[in-house]
């Protein structure tokens, strides 16, 4: 709002909200663009969660700790990959993003390798 004299102006502060669907899509992005990830895993291997959460489970978690976002990624990777490289990429890439894209702090990303895939080798 524009003061009576026109030299100062006035901005109240909104509120941003931010749907939990949109951060895992960031997060999805940002560890699947790392070279070594073979694909997303599932969080959970009990099929009932699944059934009673009702949702599709993308292999990621993120909760709110202290007005700060804690990351679990859950993945499969390639065997020939570097564990600790992707790990550490992910982790960067994940926060780096995320932070860009949104007005939220990143108190910790957890990286969970489930699985390896040995197609890798079957292409050479």
């Amino acid at each position: 709002m524009a003061n009576n004299n026109g030299n100062e102006e006035e901005v109240t502060a909104g509120k941003v909200m931010y749907n939990k669907d949109i951060i895992n899509s960031i997060i999805q992005l940002a560890t699947k663009e790392i070279s070594g990830v073979a694909s997303m895993a599932r969080s959970s291997k009990n099929p009932v969660i699944k059934l009673v959460k009702g949702k599709r489970d993308n292999g990621v978690k993120v909760s709110l700790v202290g007005g700060e976002v804690v990351v679990d990624v859950f993945i499969n990777i390639f065997s020939d990959a570097n564990v600790k490289e992707i790990a550490w990429r992910i982790q960067e890439n994940i926060k780096t993003s995320v932070q860009s894209m949104m007005d939220v702090k990143i108190k910790a990303v957890n990286v969970n390798i489930v699985g390896v895939d040995f197609s890798n080798l079957e292409r050479e």
